[in-house]
Parts: C-alpha cells; sequence; structure tokens
C-alpha cells in the first residue's frame, strides 16, 4: 500500500482491490473508507491548503473528508 502525505495537489485513481494510505502529519488515529465503482474522496488536511482527490475507477460520486494532524485515512476500492 501506498503513502501520500498532503505535500501537494494530487489525483489518484485506484482499481478494484487496491488501496492506499493518506496521511496528515504523524499518524495517531486511523480512519478507514471503502470505495464502491465510481465514488471518490475529496481529502483536505487542517495541516495544509492541498488536497488529495482519490477515485475507485471513475470520477461520479463525491465524499468529502478533512483530516486533522495526526490522522491518516485508509482508501480501500472495492473489488
Amino acid at each position: 500500500m501506498k503513502s501520500h502525505s498532503f505535500a501537494r495537489d494530487r489525483v489518484i485513481r485506484l482499481r478494484r482491490g487496491q488501496s492506499i494510505r493518506l496521511v496528515c502529519g504523524f499518524p495517531l488515529i486511523t480512519r478507514r473508507i471503502t470505495l464502491h465503482p465510481g465514488e471518490f474522496v475529496v481529502a483536505t488536511c487542517d495541516a495544509s491548503p492541498r488536497v488529495i482527490v482519490v477515485g475507485c475507477q471513475d470520477f461520479n460520486r463525491r465524499i468529502r473528508i478533512h483530516l486533522l494532524p495526526g490522522q491518516q485515512l485508509i482508501v480501500r476500492c472495492r473489488h
């Protein structure tokens, strides 16, 4: 599983079964989300003005998530 910080804006497209970890600061708390094909997450971090967009195959239905410093998010694309 790859790990990404909020050092720059990114758009990441996952395929079925893939997962990725988004880290906001030093990870102390872990949140998990599983996306269905067509869903995507727009994640922001309190410590950075950057945005990371992670989609499961397509980008049709948006979910917004705001991480606080010390949180990480594991995003998985459903099989």
